[in-house]
């Protein structure tokens, strides 16, 4: 099973700092009420120079290593960042195929998960995200 602390812990520093970003991946399928077997902690962030220093704020509030990482790296919508191990590996995404950040921020789902205000990716937008995904 899955720890989701650090996870829950990452996404209160990012609405602290106002940081725009989307569940994506198995959580937010969940949150839209399907069958997911995974159990990832995947975040796909608006990549503009903003909003990566806000992100980059939230990273460093909830100690995520950082050493080598700047904000104009997480500014670059083919940036990938990881930190964790195991089931509770936590990453996050500049972009993702088949959409951008700004048509997919129009239609988010915006909930509460462990007693934390999210945005999770709409599920025509995660539809879409799923067929660029496939080869």
């Amino acid at each position: 099973m899955a720890d989701h602390t650090a996870f829950a812990e990452l996404l209160c520093a990012l609405a602290k700092e106002q940081a725009r970003a989307l569940v994506i991946g198995g959580l937010a399928k969940k949150l839209h009420g399907e069958t997911a077997d995974a159990h990832d902690h995947c975040l796909w962030y608006d990549a503009d120079d903003g909003n990566a220093g806000r992100v980059y704020r939230a990273l460093s509030r909830v100690g995520a290593p950082l050493d080598g990482v700047e904000v104009p790296d997480l500014a670059e919508v083919d940036y990938e960042f990881r930190y964790g191990a195991g089931d509770g590996e936590i990453c996050l995404y500049g972009g993702i195929d088949g959409v951008t950040f700004a048509d997919a921020w129009t239609e988010r789902l915006e909930t509460r998960w462990r007693d934390v205000p999210i945005c999770v990716i709409g599920r025509n937008t995660l539809r879409a995200y799923e067929l660029a995904e496939r080869p």
